[in-house]
């Protein structure tokens, strides 16, 4: 009963281990939908005394972005209020706001939709390679003086404009106040996280009004190198904008998968120890099983059982537990599963793959343990265990 029990523990915590793990690659195989390779973010705290204006603001951006990318080994650079996976927009959630589109009154009662706001410089689609799908990004002769423009994401199109061109149409999201004119369309990015839906996104145009507190860097070589040199050219701007963070955009997608990878590397971890315990248990007492039945094994073998017919019924007897263990770990299985479907992304609670392929892993060790006991078994001989007795 014991060596039982552990199977189907074992055989619980391994399908926990397994569904995590699954779920792991698939967020690893999710398209973040920018590219994170050689770019470095860092967060800036601008002295706020001295930029009070939208107008001094853009100016500030500017200057950022002509010196940095006049470093040697940078490619382009950006300013935006955020970032892709930034943690605190993954802890806090992101800069979202109510909107209306135009010619689109809400009826009675009817909730505003809500759409994450973010505000960028025109370098920032090229500088994280966010593909634009239509219309044109913004231009730096997109200033406060033009009308407001906005871009948006591929999902806010669908939601909104599944069968139309929405580049023309206007959005507003000050009550109708101002209008901001659409005039581009660009790729979904996982803010938020790579297990979640890409939200619904719009872009304003720093030169139009609003803060950033993020720089973006895109490098020829390996980013993490340069976070000196560039913080040096941040204080060259101005001496008193504050640097108080630098990461890879590689980093912080790993950072992203912190969670579920610690979840599938514990469960793992305990699984991985349930069953090391419950093959011992099942070639423990297969051992025991095989030296109180010394007498027996000599008397079939005196009679014309072969050695391959003892090594059979030995291992069978293990192979017993195995299954016996596994059929009841898996009815446990199917019912604790549910209760972490709301961790998993992209596989079912009752992955057949995951089930299948632990059922084979303990059977396999099962009759691992089960032959070192089955070979002395065959190793009994009859004259002796006949005299013994």
């Amino acid at each position: 009963v014991l060596v039982v029990s552990q199977v189907a523990f074992s055989f619980v915590l391994l399908i926990g281990a397994g569904l995590m793990l699954r779920s792991l690659v698939k967020m690893l195989e999710v398209n973040p939908g920018f590219v994170p390779q050689h770019v470095l973010a860092m967060r800036v705290n601008f002295n706020w005394s001295k930029y009070k204006t939208s107008a001094r603001y853009s100016v500030l951006g500017k200057k950022l972005v002509d010196r940095i990318e006049g470093e040697p080994g940078v490619i382009s650079a950006a300013v935006a209020s955020t970032y892709p996976l930034q943690p605190e927009v993954l802890s806090g959630g992101p800069n979202s706001n109510g909107f209306q589109i135009e010619g689109r009154p809400l009826g009675p009662g009817e909730a505003p939709p809500i759409a994450n706001i973010v505000i960028v410089s025109p370098e920032f689609f090229r500088t994280l390679g966010i593909p634009l799908i239509r219309g044109r990004e913004f231009l730096p002769s997109d200033d406060a003086k033009e009308s407001k423009i906005v871009i948006i994401n591929q999902a806010m199109q669908r939601r909104f404009w599944p069968a139309e061109d929405p580049v023309g149409k206007r959005v507003s999201f000050d009550d109708g106040t101002n209008w901001w004119r659409i005039v581009g369309v660009v790729g979904d990015v996982h803010d938020v996280g790579l297990d979640r839906k890409p939200a619904l996104q719009a872009y304003a145009c720093l030169a139009q009004g609003g803060g950033v507190g993020t720089l973006l860097v895109r490098t020829a070589m390996n980013p993490a190198g340069m976070g000196d040199s560039l913080t040096r050219a941040v204080h060259d701007v101005d001496p008193t904008t504050a640097v108080s963070e630098v990461l890879t955009l590689d980093r912080a997608r790993s950072d992203s998968l912190s969670s579920p990878r610690t979840t599938a590397s514990l469960l793992g971890l305990f699984a991985a120890l349930a069953l090391l315990i419950a093959t011992a248990g099942i070639g423990g007492i297969l051992a025991l099983m095989v030296s109180q039945r010394v007498h027996e094994i000599g008397i079939r073998m005196a009679l014309g059982a072969s050695r391959k017919e003892v090594l059979r019924m030995v291992l069978a007897q293990g192979a017993k537990m195995a299954i016996i263990g596994v059929a009841i770990g898996l009815a446990a299985a199917l019912g604790l599963t549910r209760l972490m479907s709301k961790l998993l992304f992209g596989v079912s609670a009752h992955d057949p793959v995951t089930f299948l392929a632990v059922a084979g892993l303990l059977v396999l060790v099962a009759l691992g343990a089960c032959y070192r006991p089955a070979w002395r078994a065959t190793r009994v001989d009859p004259a002796t265990a006949l005299r013994y007795e």
